[in-house]
């Protein structure tokens, strides 16, 4: 009988598939840093979508392939939806500068569009971002959860605080639904892991596509009527 391969680290021996599930938790560490630090919504949504990869790569372990490949899908779709709405506010955003009839009116546009993504500066996301890290090493390592395992346990309870902690740090609609779908992510490992219902797995993907569009909605609403009184009053 062939032994099952391993590979060596730090003298111990190490199976590929603890291998694989630690490049996969510090996959979603990475996706997650990217989203909280990073305020270019493009990386965000590279790092969203990159985040719902590794997320079905964990379920390969628990559903059929092709049902962990639905929830790629399903952050594809999400994804997509919140790319062009990102898109259309970007250009409604330079189309208004261009309007813009002097340095005034030019001020008022960028108040109005909310240029910064975050309501805290960056050195204070870091920190919060590592005293989330540690929190939830410390929860998963010490631990159990109706017999998780640990790197179920870790991914799931991970993207849940990232999830939140996105929402509480966020004053972009767009960036906040980030952060509800990083939530519904980890949501979605922990139910399956524990349940292993097709119906709510299903209707946690579905969830993902109606948040997106929501999101989308509340992010389209346009804020030239402000504009325009903010403009009479300027004139």
């Amino acid at each position: 009988m062939r032994r099952p391969s391993s590979v060596t680290f730090s003298g111990e021996r190490m199976t590929l598939v603890d291998f694989s599930s630690a490049t996969i938790l510090s996959g979603l560490i990475i996706t997650v840093a990217l989203i909280i630090l990073v305020a270019d919504w493009r990386v965000a949504l590279f790092a969203l979508l990159a985040q719902y990869v590794l997320s079905a790569s964990l379920l390969a372990g628990l559903v059929p392939l092709p049902l962990a490949i639905v929830r790629v899908l399903s952050g594809a779709f999400a994804a997509a939806i919140l790319y062009f709405t990102f898109r259309r506010a970007a250009d409604n955003h330079r189309r208004d500068l261009a309007q813009a009839e002097d340095d005034a009116a030019r001020l008022v546009v960028a108040r109005l569009y909310r240029l910064q993504v975050f309501v805290v500066g960056f050195p204070f996301r870091v920190f919060a971002l590592a005293l989330v890290a540690v929190g939830i090493v410390g929860i998963a390592s010490s631990m159990t959860f109706l017999g998780l395992s640990s790197d179920l346990l870790f991914g799931g309870l991970w993207l849940i605080a990232a999830g939140v902690l996105v929402a509480i740090l966020s004053r972009d609609v767009l960036r906040l639904g980030l952060g509800i779908l990083l939530f519904t992510s980890g949501f979605a490992i922990l139910e399956t892991a524990t349940e292993s219902s097709l119906l709510l797995y299903g209707l946690i993907n579905i969830s993902d596509l109606l948040l997106a569009l929501v999101c989308a909605h509340l992010a389209a609403l346009p804020p030239t009527d402000g504009l325009r009184r903010r403009r009479g009053e300027l004139r």
